[in-house]
């Protein structure tokens, strides 16, 4: 089953163009909450259908978030993401939460809300953590919009709001990584153990920001620093940790 949703159906809080496509090959499966990347600014697509491809073939149903995105900034697009968990919870048992880049950020914002307890698992790819250190300007710029100020911004940088309630989490990046600094994986890593948060990460020594599934997917105007065989190991690993809660 292939349906979209928009999100002003499910609360007029939420953001004017923002829907979430639900691809179900089970309901009694796990599904996964899938939010892309793009800097607050756009939706990538490479992180998109992709992504929910190789994660159904895995075994697990999917939802692709199509967030608010600037101008329309913060709170929109978390509550774009909370109204769609609300309404997954609603209707599976488990629900795990992906995210990439500036959707990871947004994906770990859900993770250190008073929704976290109903989090089965998140995962977190080449995610922007921190909007005040080693942050990805773009991504902070867009997503606090006119709001942007330091005090806002460190309420929302998530090495700040990680606690005990926070779900198991796999993260995943690069040590290349040139857009948004792998030290943000560094940092969640630090407050995930300070807070006795069961957690798994894989830094890859090699590759560029933003590399999706990093086979031929994810190859972005030909540009084949997209594809890295090393990296694409990476959803086999994420499955492995997602099935220890099942």
């Amino acid at each position: 089953m292939n349906k979209i949703i928009k999100l002003k159906e499910l609360s007029k809080k939420c953001g004017s163009n923002s829907f979430f496509t639900l691809n179900i090959i089970d309901e009694k499966l796990p599904i996964i909450l899938i939010s892309p990347g793009g800097a607050y600014e756009h939706i990538s697509t490479r992180e998109n259908k992709p992504v929910s491809d190789k994660f159904l073939k895995l075994g697990y149903n999917t939802c692709v978030l199509s967030y608010s995105v600037y101008p329309e900034s913060y709170p929109f697009p978390l509550i774009d993401i909370e109204e769609t968990f609300k309404y997954l919870k609603n209707r599976f048992n488990k629900v795990f939460v992906m995210g990439f880049s500036a959707g990871a950020h947004l994906t770990a914002l859900l993770g250190t809300s008073k929704l976290s307890k109903e989090i089965s698992a998140m995962v977190l790819c080449y995610p922007v953590i921190s909007m005040t250190k080693y942050f990805h300007k773009g991504s902070r710029d867009n997503f606090l919009g006119s709001n942007n100020n330091d005090k806002l911004a460190h309420e929302l940088s998530i090495e700040n709001r990680v606690n005990k309630e926070t779900p198991p989490t796999f993260i995943w990046t690069t040590k290349e990584d040139q857009a948004v600094p792998y030290e943000n994986t560094l940092m969640l890593i630090d407050a995930l153990k300070n807070n006795n948060i069961p957690h798994e990460y894989k830094i890859f020594p090699h590759g560029r920001h933003g590399l999706a599934l990093a086979d031929e997917t994810a190859i972005k105007n030909n540009d084949l620093s997209f594809f890295n065989e090393e990296v694409q190991i990476w959803p086999t690993l994420v499955d492995n940790f997602l099935k220890k809660y099942k």
